[in-house]
């Protein structure tokens, strides 16, 4: 027998139920200062040892500068040695509390050498004057413990750029999906 009238369906996201279980996180960098001989960077962090796999649901480069910056995304298994660690770190959920705490770190640096670290890029943005770049992965970029999602930013000017790169992620358990 059919039910009579309307069926209501409810479709919950991913990053909605995580965050409502306190598993979604937001950040971003301190504000970034590329030059045409300065390249800076930003990346999604999992440290060793963690135990969460990190999924990554958005990325968002904001350029405000009045020049186009050009953003290189590379996968990582290790990292500069000069990062910096961002502490506009929060959980998306505040109404927990305790609020919860993230394992994932967002890091952040200036003068990269991409020779010293192993990194495979994946992706080249340019990112026009006064503007914002954003892309919805929906957790398919996937951080393991030691991995990293890093952003290269660089500027043809020779003065100061200023840009900010923002991550919105959740945490797993290594094996739960």
């Amino acid at each position: 027998m059919y039910p009579q009238g309307p069926v209501n369906v409810v479709n919950l996201t991913t990053p909605f139920v995580k965050s409502m279980q306190g598993k979604y996180f937001l950040g971003e960098t301190d504000q970034l200062n590329p030059t045409d001989s300065n390249r800076t960077w930003g990346a999604l962090v999992n440290p060793p040892g963690s135990g969460v796999n990190l999924y990554v649901d958005i990325y968002v480069i904001s350029n405000l500068s009045d020049d186009k910056l050009l953003s290189q995304i590379c996968f990582c298994s290790s990292l500069p040695a000069n990062g910096m660690q961002s502490h506009e770190v929060s959980s998306a959920n505040l109404a927990l509390h305790p609020k919860t705490v993230p394992h994932g770190q967002i890091q952040f640096g200036s003068y990269l050498d991409t020779d010293a670290f192993e990194a495979v890029p994946v992706s080249t943005r340019v990112v026009p004057a006064y503007s914002s770049v954003s892309s919805e992965k929906s957790g398919h970029w996937i951080i393991g413990p030691g991995k990293a999602v890093l952003f290269t930013l660089t500027s043809a000017l020779n003065h100061p750029a200023p840009a900010v790169i923002s991550f919105g992620w959740w945490e797993e358990p290594q094996g739960v999906y």
